[in-house]
């Protein structure tokens, strides 16, 4: 019999169900506290994760219920043995906090191969909401830095500088690079587009891309607590759960490519998202 959901209730009190169904527990901030996901939940599709529906990652947390640690990730596989990626529990993540600063990196558990670290600064507001992000190299030389606005608690805009890119004001060719990504929400809270464009000195300019979010379910959100893991950061803005993701690519306003992912989830019997 397959597990279901559990989340942590902080404070108020246990809910018990019966192992059919999903154990649902909320916080104050109606952000459920997960261990354990099925990796194909979110991943439909990819043959990288539905190749065995039984791979999972699991998720630790302090005594604060901050995420920590999450187990298992994708281990790139070098050109001369096929040049792909297979999903291992041996790479984890670690998110080490230090005041309203957050370092987040990838290691690895096995002795056979080593992860690369994809290091990231974060910086938190007082309300622990993402104020500041910094992207180093391998040599923890910044190469990115990005900016978030808020407004009802929703991100509403990132800005991405490039502080060490060559930039002299006196060439008509030179120019400062940024990107902006603007958030546009429902009523019930949920992200229904995004749209992110390159700037040449605060003019849109070059690339631009249409991010569009439908068909939401009424379930919790299991992933509001991922926030900081690149490959959950879309999935965390909303109050439920997208199931039709739509890609757009412009440059220069001429239409490059679309794509279109569509989701099937299965819910519990009080119309929970079953992740485990």
């Amino acid at each position: 019999m397959k597990h279901i959901i559990k989340f942590l209730f902080i404070g108020i009190f246990l809910v018990s169900c019966s192992k059919t169904e999903n154990s649902i527990e909320i916080n104050p901030f109606n952000e459920p506290l997960i261990k354990k996901m099925r990796t194909n939940v979110f991943y439909q599709g990819s043959s990288l994760y539905n190749n065995n529906p039984d791979l999972t990652f699991n998720f630790e947390y302090d005594t604060y219920s901050r995420l920590i640690k999450k187990i298992g990730g994708d281990l790139t596989i070098p050109i001369s043995s096929g040049n792909g990626k297979v999903f291992t529990d041996k790479i984890y993540t670690t998110l080490v906090y230090s005041g309203q600063n957050v370092t987040v990196e990838d290691f690895s558990s096995s002795a056979d191969f080593s992860a690369v670290l994809n290091t990231k600064y974060f910086t938190l507001n007082d309300l622990n909401q993402i104020e500041k992000k910094e992207i180093p190299n391998e040599n923890n030389y910044l190469l990115k830095k990005q900016t978030f606005n808020y407004s009802d608690k929703h991100i509403t805009e990132i800005k991405t500088f490039f502080p060490n890119q060559p930039y002299i004001p006196t060439d008509p060719n030179s120019y400062i690079l940024t990107y902006l990504e603007k958030f546009y929400y429902d009523i019930n809270g949920n992200l229904i587009r995004s749209e992110y464009c390159r700037q040449q000195n605060g003019i849109n300019k070059g690339e631009r891309i249409i991010r569009t979010f439908e068909d939401y379910d009424n379930s919790i959100n299991p992933c509001k607590r991922l926030q900081l893991l690149d490959e959950f950061f879309y999935r965390s803005l909303s109050k439920n759960n997208y199931r039709k993701y739509t890609e757009i690519h412009y440059y220069n306003e001429i239409l490059g490519s679309e794509s279109t992912t569509t989701w099937s989830f299965n819910y519990d019997g009080k119309g929970q998202i079953i992740i485990y």
